[in-house]
């Protein structure tokens, strides 16, 4: 992938997580940009230290996830390169990162998902503070459908519209390799 291309990504990756009409698959990571004006930016030399890259676009998506400001100056930050890399130990070994996330979960599954009294539900306690991670709670969602519940019953809340938009455009970048049949027998196996 050339700096432009790159260049052309990072656009599209930055407006899929933060408007609510621009979808990265839709329109295949592609936005308009302009290869001249590019040439004259100041930081375009990130563009070429991404470029170079084995996965350019994988480290942008980590990064986007932790923080939708990231800037691809960032590319040089220690931070940047250890968000990436714990996405990618994250990735890599998901069935095992899912069967000891839910460990935290309270016994009954029902429990774990619930809003009463206007509480959060223990499992986006969880998340919220960072003792699950976000691909354990989307692939729970898959399994068993509890996002509408909570846009529902969670609506106004101060926390959850924002959170929900960044799952629901983060979940396209990993759930297609994701093997929903083993996760869910770890689930089945933890609530039994």
């Amino acid at each position: 992938m050339d700096p432009f291309e790159v260049y052309q990504k990072y656009l599209a990756l930055r407006t899929h997580f933060k408007s609510d009409s621009y979808d990265y698959f839709i329109y295949h990571g592609k936005l308009k940009a302009n290869r001249d004006k590019f040439e004259t930016r100041k930081d375009k030399f990130h563009f070429y230290k991404l470029s170079k890259m084995k996965h350019p676009v994988d480290f942008m998506v980590a990064n986007m996830m932790v923080n939708t400001n990231f800037w691809s100056g960032d590319v040089n930050d220690e931070q940047s390169h250890a968000t990436y890399n714990q996405w990618v130990k994250r990735r890599d070994s998901l069935s095992y990162i899912v069967s000891k996330e839910v460990e935290h979960m309270d016994d009954t599954y029902d429990t774990n998902v619930l809003v009463e009294d206007s509480q959060h539900p223990r499992l986006l306690v969880l998340y919220i503070r960072k003792i699950i991670s976000a691909e354990t709670l989307i692939i729970l969602d898959k399994l068993t459908k509890f996002f509408p519940y909570w846009n529902r019953v969670m609506a106004d809340d101060i926390i959850w519209p924002d959170e929900y938009k960044k799952l629901k455009k983060y979940t396209p970048f990993f759930i297609n390799s994701v093997d929903l049949v083993r996760i869910k027998s770890i689930i089945k196996t933890r609530f039994e």
